[in-house]
């Protein structure tokens, strides 16, 4: 099932938690809103029987139906919830609290202590706090985690905050990858990313930085002027001939312990879960943007990824066109790239060439249906005309979507002829995988990369790209060499720095020829697939991972497990390293399937097992597509999900800060704060928080008044439902013992999602183109 549907459901179980027909009215703050505005829209939840949708922090008036609250268990939205049910006020008939995520049993407390018992009827955690991309997309909308995760942490006091930062970053991605496997209802094997070419990187570098500072400082014949940076002694390896085995702990590990605690405690909690199912069990990869620097920098040529790299599409989903209207006129638009778009859902994940042809294709049948809308002396009768009425509108849709899609087709051929991309991308496919497309080691890159740094034509964003895939493919290069490629682009220092600043992605980015160590990062290996485009040859390492994993060929010293191991893995059979790949199922056909009507057979993901790859610091558009493709080539249901998404624009300018001195405290894409939050809490310098205190500073908003105190007695509107209800407390405490009669938890690893009540008491919570050369 799509990742939105499950969600959806999610929320429809709280939406329908009261029995039908009943009248009730629902409260959100902005965060939940938010995640629930990606699966409804406001006048289907009307539809339900809900009178209003309203803020959380607002002047909402008593009203006599039942309240329905949605939200993100912060400390401040449990004063408000308790404020609406305090101090002689009854603002709704009844409460039914339902949390996006897992709450403080402090607060589950408090919560059930002050709201009187005939008050509160349900207390459930949802467990779906991530955001739901694409049908196997999902993100956690945190830019700013690239700069915190890998950058430089600088002096003593912003290494601290860059600690901090990092602690939280890594705390929030474990528990939103919880909350995708709770939705999801899986218990996974997991797997990370454990390189060996590099020590830890950004803060997880800091512990070691006394006694890597001693080799910095060692003078070398090699090393640069005194007023360069450190990093590029680092970059070089320091003046030692042995290589040096990385020491610490590394940021996938890292993510993956704390996934694996989380699940363990939820696990815990509900053990119930996962659900029966007849699904092999999952198998969850951490990886992280290190994994594969090279994915980012390339021109990649699938529709979906080259749109976004070429025109100023917004978040991946908003672009702005001009349109002419049925008079001629032009009209500014705004189209929304959505899988509510059938056109771009069906062109999407196709090489641009195959998606013009599609285009054309459809859109010639589409207009051959639709003939008697352009007239041309046709005979047409009433009926006809009926029946053309009633469907214009979704006529008038459907053209404007393929008008769209052939405009931007039509658009990105024309910058890629403009920017030279055709020369641009063969010598970036040549750095990338290692090979021409003939299969041997290239030796004329620097004749073809030469002339495209001396053309003013060529964009200093692609300039800044080939160099940075070259010194990949060269694993660094000498100074001087460096120098000289950025004389012939003519870079800016910032754009120079992009490039210098790899090294905090564990790349070398100036060569230490004393270094003979043999460890570098994963390397595509040459494979010849019949028609396959000769600029699309790069294979990303995530695909790598998936295909090597499902025939038991990946190395589990590069990617161990962090807990339990799958019984076929603990005796590997040699036989299974040498299965082959069948051409059949091949990846990069020219003539691709993918893009066909599929059968049922090949939709249908029930019972499939399920592939859950997480990578920290930022995913590709080209990356998200894998989750599709190789998902119908291998049989299995595949969801990718990072921190965000990033395109190269992005990635090159995100890598021009990354070298400032404690830019994971203070990131250029900070936490979006409201202007008058009170700021971090106190903690000691560099230590790491519990994650309730980092859901009250990220969505704090400013507070506002409880609603009207009820009348006195005898005046007018007393007998409104304002009221406390006869026999409720004073002062609407509660004893714990009384909590099993009045609150209720979900069973997050059930499929009806079911409310059962909690039997222990105690006021516990539950649980956590054209003719082209391509």
């Amino acid at each position: 099932m799509p990742l939105k549907e499950l969600l959806k459901a999610r929320f429809t179980s709280a939406i329908q938690s009261i029995p039908p027909g009943t009248w009730k009215i629902l409260i959100t703050d902005d965060h939940s809103q938010a995640l629930l505005d990606t699966v409804y829209n406001h006048h289907d939840i009307l539809h339900q029987n809900v009178t209003s949708v309203e803020p959380l922090h607002s002047p909402r008036a008593p009203m006599g139906v039942d309240a329905i609250y949605l939200l993100t268990p912060t400390s401040q939205n449990v004063d408000r919830i308790i404020a609406d049910f305090s101090q002689g006020r009854r603002t709704y008939k009844s409460a039914h609290l339902y949390f996006i995520d897992g709450i403080d049993d402090r607060l589950a407390g408090k919560l059930t202590q002050n709201i009187p018992p005939d008050v509160l009827k349900a207390f459930v955690e949802l467990y779906c706090n991530f955001w739901a991309l694409e049908e196997r997309v999902f993100t956690l909308r945190s830019p700013w985690s690239f700069f915190t995760m890998f950058g430089n942490p600088g002096g003593a006091i912003s290494a601290d905050m860059s600690i901090e930062a990092f602690e939280d970053d890594v705390k929030v991605t474990s528990r939103s990858i919880l909350n995708l496997l709770a939705t999801i209802n899986e218990n996974p094997y997991i797997r990370y990313y454990q390189p060996s070419h590099h020590g830890p990187l950004g803060p997880l570098a800091h512990s070691n930085t006394q006694s890597i500072n001693g080799a910095l400082a060692a003078p070398s014949p090699a090393a640069p002027p005194a007023g360069q940076s450190l990093r590029w002694r680092s970059a070089m390896g320091g003046s030692s001939s042995r290589h040096q085995e990385p020491v610490g702990e590394y940021l996938s590990k890292r993510i993956a312990s704390e996934v694996q605690g989380s699940l363990d405690e939820y696990m815990a909690n509900n053990p119930d879960f996962p659900a029966a199912s007849s699904r092999p069990k999952a198998v969850l990869f951490i990886v992280d943007r290190s994994m594969d620097p090279a994915a980012p920098l390339l021109h990649e040529f699938w529709y979906q990824a080259m749109v976004n790299d070429l025109l100023p599409v917004e978040d991946g989903v908003r672009y702005k066109y001009t349109y002419e209207n049925t008079l001629g006129g032009k009209e500014q638009k705004v189209a929304l790239l959505t899988e509510a778009d059938p056109v771009w859902v069906s062109v999407r994940h196709l090489h641009m060439k195959d998606a013009i042809d599609t285009l054309m294709t459809n859109f010639g049948k589409f207009a051959q249906e639709h003939a008697g809308f352009r007239g041309g002396g046709a005979q047409v009768n009433v009926n006809d005309l009926k029946d053309m009425l009633a469907s214009l509108p979704q006529f008038q849709m459907q053209r404007e979507q393929f008008s769209l899609h052939l405009d931007m087709a039509q658009e990105c051929m024309g910058l890629f002829e403009k920017k030279k991309l055709n020369l641009a991308a063969n010598v970036e496919q040549c750095c990338a995988t290692g090979y021409t497309a003939e299969g041997k080691t290239p030796k004329t890159i620097v004749e073809e990369m030469v002339p495209l740094l001396d053309d003013r034509s060529v964009t200093s964003l692609d300039k800044v790209r080939i160099i940075a895939l070259y010194i990949l493919f060269r694993e660094g290069v000498a100074d001087e060499d460096r120098r000289r490629l950025y004389q012939h682009a003519r870079l800016s220092l910032s754009e120079q720095d992009a490039i210098n600043n790899m090294i905090h992605l564990g790349i070398k980015v100036i060569k230490d020829n004393k270094d003979r160590s043999s460890k570098g990062r994963i390397k595509q290996k040459f494979s010849s697939a019949e028609g396959e485009y000769e600029l699309s040859r790069y294979k990303p390492v995530v695909q790598m991972v998936l295909e090597d994993h499902h025939y038991n060929r990946l190395d589990q010293s590069a990617f161990p497990f962090i807990k339990d191991t799958p019984p076929e893995l603990v005796q590997t059979s040699r036989n299974a390293a040498a299965a082959p790949v069948q051409s059949s199922s091949s990846l990069r056909s020219a003539r691709p399937t993918w893009h066909k009507a599929s059968s049922a057979r090949a939709t249908n993901t029930e019972g499939k097992q399920r592939m859950i790859i997480f990578v920290a610091g930022g995913m590709t558009y080209s990356e998200m597509r894998l989750a599709y493709t190789v998902g119908q080539a291998l049989g299995k249901e595949i969801f990718i999900g990072s921190t965000h998404v990033t395109t190269p624009e992005d990635y090159v300018k995100d890598l021009k800060a990354l070298g400032r001195g404690g830019v994971g405290g203070n990131p250029p894409k900070p936490v979006s704060l409201h202007p008058q939050s009170p700021g971090r809490a106190t903690r000691s310098p560099g230590a790491p928080t519990s994650y309730q205190n980092i859901l009250d500073f990220r969505y704090w908003v400013p507070p506002v008044g409880p609603p009207p105190l009820a009348p006195p007695p005898g005046a007018p509107g007393a007998e409104q439902g304002a009221s406390v209800p006869g026999g409720a407390q004073k002062n609407g405490s509660l004893s714990g013992s009384s909590l099993s009669a009045r609150m209720s938890e979900m069973s997050l690893g059930s499929k009806d999602g079911k409310k059962k009540k909690d039997e222990e008491g105690g006021g516990k919570k539950k649980g956590l183109f054209g003719k082209m050369k391509w």
